[in-house]
């Protein structure tokens, strides 16, 4: 039953990524590999030992969505500097004319996070990949005020444009984290035993790149799961008890 549920939570991890890459691209060959698989095993003196393969995201998609970035960010900076120039025009007819002219060309350069009028101003302020960035657990990217007459803008999620392997990292693993301690009761764990989750990709490995695969390992301690169900710790503060480190 926990390996179906762990599965279940990888896939949850995956579907999650999907959401935040839809506003900036096609998410149909975001990741590789198999459905997620998870074999369990009772160690004795330890306490419970999952193996979990979870599917990988494509390299070239990462490395596409941080060119988009660096690419989105010039294209801000420019388009912010030519609204600047247009709205120092003192001839309000000439200036709402370059206007239109600045509208058309923006529909056409610019990826789909900055078709709004508002959106070069404030990504240009920012620097680039600190706009509203979006973390597990916390409240969803906030959307960029809309120029009054124009459709919202659509949240800019840099965790993701930024880094998109972390950010998937972070989805599966706060997923995984949860997983591990609401269900896991039938497990019946002693106090002084762990629970443990190894999670690794299972794509084939690159025989080019041998040192690249990475595994997430969580742990956390019976006598925390038993804190939590019986209501004397919170979700957050057995979240905060788990321990991670990659191997």
């Amino acid at each position: 039953m926990m390996e179906g549920v762990l599965e279940r939570a990888v896939q949850l991890g995956v579907d999650n990524l999907r959401r935040r890459a839809r506003a900036v691209m096609p998410d149909d060959a975001l990741v590789q590999g198999s459905a997620p698989q998870v074999r369990g095993f009772r160690l004795d003196g330890y306490g419970v030992f999952f193996d979990v393969e979870v599917p990988s995201l494509r390299r070239s998609i990462a490395w596409s969505l941080r060119t988009m970035n660096e690419t989105t960010m010039v294209l801000a900076r420019d388009l912010a500097a030519m609204r600047a120039f247009v709205q120092a025009i003192d001839d309000p007819r000439a200036r709402a004319e370059y206007e239109r002219v600045l509208q058309r060309v923006q529909r056409q350069v610019a990826p789909p996070q900055m078709q709004n009028p508002a959106m070069p101003e404030r990504m240009a302020q920012a620097g680039g990949g600190t706009v509203a960035a979006q973390t597990v657990g916390g409240p969803p990217a906030r959307a960029l005020p809309s120029a009054p007459g124009t459709a919202p803008a659509i949240p800019v999620d840099a965790t993701l444009l930024n880094d998109p392997g972390e950010a998937y990292t972070q989805e599966v693993r706060a997923s995984l984290i949860d997983a591990m301690i609401e269900n896991s009761g039938a497990l019946v764990l002693g106090a002084d035993e762990w629970l443990t989750v190894a999670a690794r990709d299972n794509a084939p490995t690159d025989p080019l790149m041998p040192g690249d695969q990475m595994t997430l390992v969580l742990r956390v301690k019976g006598s925390d799961i038993h804190a939590f169900r019986a209501g004397t710790l919170t979700l957050e503060q057995v979240r905060a008890r788990v321990q991670a480190g990659e191997v």
